[in-house]
């Protein structure tokens, strides 16, 4: 199994303070029946220099993980803010792609608001060569009232990422009554731990 977005290297952003405590993620994603993972730390105005971070901290995890023993693929990626993707040139993309393969970008949306050049902005990344998976939405309070939303976007090509925790009630009410909706009406392509 893959889990395309979580946040496991140490000391950068959302991953956890110290490698041991990375290494314990890691160990639990395994046993969950996780081979790979792709690390995506946050691409945004707060965390700017994120793709270094993957190029610095990455192989450190790598290395972790082969001395303990534990047999789990550690790939590239960045979470990027949705007002941050138009100012990246195609290799920043390319490199803040998931799994560092320079097609698939994992989009997060604004949790408050509604970006309304959003169908003009996956326009010019498709003509760029780039798909886009929407990370998260159902935290998004656009959609949480309307989930909807998410239809033109998964029409134009979008696949979306749905967190694991949202369903289980971890990011409260309603982000899960959200979740719930996308499942039902067929817009979730994924699930990730975040």
């Amino acid at each position: 199994m893959i889990d395309l977005h979580a946040h496991l290297l140490p000391g950068v952003d959302d991953g956890p303070p110290r490698m041991a405590d990375a290494l314990e993620m890691a160990r639990v994603a395994v046993e969950g029946g996780v081979t790979t993972l792709v690390c995506t730390p946050h691409l945004n105005a707060a965390h700017p220099n994120t793709l270094g971070a993957l190029v610095d901290v990455l192989p450190l995890v790598r290395a972790e993980l082969d001395r303990a023993g534990i047999p789990l693929t550690l790939l590239p990626g960045a979470e990027i803010a949705f007002d941050q993707v138009a100012g990246l040139d195609d290799d920043a993309l390319s490199a803040a792609s998931l799994g560092g393969g320079g097609r698939w970008l994992l989009l997060e949306l604004p949790f408050a608001g509604w970006p309304l050049g959003i169908p003009q902005a996956l326009s010019r990344l498709e003509m760029r060569g780039f798909g886009v998976v929407i990370a998260h939405p159902e935290r998004a309070d656009a959609i949480q009232r309307a989930p909807d939303r998410l239809r033109d976007l998964v029409g134009r090509g979008a696949l979306v990422q749905v967190t694991a925790c949202s369903l289980t009630g971890d990011h409260g009410p309603r982000a899960r009554r959200a979740a719930v909706a996308l499942l039902r009406s067929g817009f979730v392509h994924f699930l990730a731990s975040d």
